[in-house]
C-alpha cells in the first residue's frame, strides 16, 4: 500500500487535527498515521515525533511550521484500543519506525523534530538514517537522570499535571490510550540514555527547552548541548512549552534551520 488519504482506509478513526491533511502510510506491514500543513519550501520539510504518542500536543507547533515549510507530525506509536498500531509502545521501537517511515516515503533533507520522549525516539532516528536529516531537534528532551527512579518520575508527573493548561490534559493523559502500554513507553523511556547517543549522531543538534520543565530542566538540555556543538534555547513555559508557548518554539527552531542552511551553503542568500 501507499501513502494515501484515509478515506481509502474503512474505519478508520480521525482525531480533530484541525486544517492539517491526515495521510496513512503502510511500512513493514505497519499503519502509520501522519499529519502534515503548509507547503515544501527552500527550507527543509520538518518532521515531528511526539512525546509519549501525543501528537495533538504539537499540532500549535506544526501549524505555525507550516507557514515557512511543510511540517509532518507522526502519529507514533499510533495508540489504537491501548495498544501500539504503528509501531511497539518503547523509544527505540518509535525510532525505527520513524527511521522506516522516511525510508519508504522517501524523505530528504529533514529537519527531525523530537518532543519529550519523542526526543530520544529521535535520536534513535539520527542513528539510523542520518543521510537522510539536515538538522536534529529535541524539544524538552527526557529524561533528566535525576527523575529515572520511578518515586521522583511520579511526583514529577503530578507537579508537570499541575503546571500545564488544561486544554492540553486531554492530549497526554495515559487513560486516553491505555495504561499498561502507556507505562511501557515510560519505562523504555527511564531505561533510554540520550547522553549516548548525542555524541553520537551526525546531523546539527538544537535542544530547546521550557524554562519550567520538571522533567527536562534547563540545566539538563544544557548539559546535553556541551557534549557536542549545538544550540540550546530557552522558551517560556513547563514541559509542553512548545504547546503552550508555540510561537517561541517556533521561532527558536526556524532561526536554527535558517543557520544550517546558510551554513551548509554559504553562498546562498536570504531564504
Amino acid at each position: 500500500m501507499q501513502p494515501g488519504s484515509v478515506s481509502d482506509l474503512p474505519g478508520a478513526s480521525h482525531q480533530p487535527f484541525g486544517d492539517l491533511e491526515e495521510t496513512w502510510t503502510e511500512v513493514d506491514g505497519h499503519l502509520i498515521r501522519s499529519f502534515s500543513t503548509g507547503q515544501r519550501t527552500a527550507l527543509p520539510e520538518v518532521v515531528l515525533i511526539p512525546g509519549m504518542g501525543a501528537p495533538l500536543a504539537l499540532y500549535p507547533w506544526a501549524r505555525r511550521i507550516g507557514r515557512w515549510s511543510r511540517a509532518t507530525v507522526l502519529d507514533l506509536p499510533g495508540w489504537q484500543h491501548g495498544h501500539g498500531r504503528g509501531s511497539p509502545s518503547t523509544v527505540a521501537a518509535v525510532g525505527a519506525a520513524a527511521a522506516r517511515w522516511l525510508e519508504v516515503t522517501d524523505a530528504h533533507d529533514v529537519v527531525l523534530v523530537g518532543h519529550s520522549s519523542g526526543s530520544q525516539s529521535a535520536l534513535h532516528v539520527a542513528r539510523l538514517v542520518p543521510e537522510r536529516l539536515v538538522g536534529l531537534v529535541l524539544s524538552a528532551p527526557t529524561l533528566d537522570p535525576r527523575v529515572r527512579r520511578l518515586p521522583v518520575l511520579l511526583v514529577r508527573l503530578l507537579e508537570a499535571v499541575v503546571q500545564e493548561r488544561p486544554t492540553e490534559l486531554p492530549t497526554a493523559l495515559p487513560w486516553a490510550r491505555g495504561v499498561v502500554p502507556w507505562f511501557r513507553l515510560a519505562h523504555s523511556v527511564a531505561r533510554d540514555r540520550p547522553e549516548h547517543l548525542v555524541p553520537v549522531v551526525r546531523p546539527p543538534i538544537l535542544l530547546l527547552s521550557g524554562e519550567n520543565d520538571r522533567f527536562a530542566p534547563p540545566v539538563w538540555a544544557k548539559h546535553l548541548a556541551s557534549l557536542v556543538p549545538s544550540s540550546h534555547v530557552v522558551i517560556p513555559g513547563p514541559h509542553n512549552a512548545c504547546f503552550t508557548s508555540p510561537d517561541a518554539a517556533d521561532t527558536a527552531l526556524h532561526q536554527v534551520v535558517l543557520r544550517w542552511i546558510s551554513a551548509a551553503d554559504p553562498c546562498s542568500g536570504p531564504v
